[in-house]
């Protein structure tokens, strides 16, 4: 018989899952890890100015005819010339997916466990905890790795000649690091929260609504 099981605290593990996720996923995609020193323009007498910035694989700069520009640096994806997309950052790319997709897989075992709630006698809840652990962890390798390429040629050209490894020189962290960081943290808040979870799962209250024959089991 089928059992559909879901508790207040296997819901709140599920959604943290799933807002560590998308804050990894954000931070990712978005070119705001370093910004530069704003630059002062004047075209047509108008002045304006422009915060050049870099993200983990993508930058935004000015183009011609007043453009601002946000694209990704690594056309060809690891592969591409260590000059010009920095050997820690392919390194930092691949750890920060592998931790956004083990992320990704443990909010599907989440949604899996309302209706499945153990593989190979193992619980899946517990499973996916585990597995939260080990995605953290490469998530924070990642973060390590990152600023390991400030001192690239690429990074000297936007923020000086002072700029070296975890010496971000003229420029300034950006919020796109910081919000991955938070991803990062709540996957071990997630990880911690699974062992809850899977108490309530499968507490003495679910085991007796089980015995009276519910099949869709919701405890507070």
């Amino acid at each position: 018989m089928c059992y559909v099981i879901i508790t207040s605290r296997s819901l709140a593990w599920l959604l943290l899952s799933l807002a560590a996720f998308m804050l990894i996923l954000t931070g990712i995609m978005t070119p705001k890890w370093l910004h530069g020193q704003p630059i002062v323009t004047n075209e047509n007498n108008i002045t304006g100015f422009y915060v050049p910035s870099v993200g983990i694989y993508n930058r935004c700069i000015r183009m011609r005819h007043d453009r601002n520009n946000c694209a990704p640096f690594s056309f060809y994806g690891l592969s591409t010339d260590s000059e010009i997309y920095p050997s820690p950052w392919k390194a930092a790319m691949f750890f920060l997916s592998l931790c956004a997709a083990i992320q990704f897989a443990t909010v599907l075992a989440g949604v899996m466990a309302c209706c499945v709630q153990s593989v190979f006698k193992k619980s899946v809840i517990s499973l996916a905890g585990a597995t939260q652990a080990l995605g953290g962890l490469f998530g924070v390798l990642g973060l390590l790795l990152y600023p390991w390429g400030w001192g690239s040629t690429r990074i000297k050209k936007m923020c000086g000649e002072y700029s070296e490894p975890y010496i971000p020189g003229d420029c300034s962290i950006g919020w796109a690091m910081f919000v991955t960081a938070t991803g990062v943290a709540q996957v071990f808040l997630a990880s911690a929260l699974s062992k809850v979870a899977d108490k309530a799962a499968s507490s003495d209250k679910v085991q007796f609504q089980m015995d009276e024959g519910k099949q869709l089991i919701c405890i507070a």
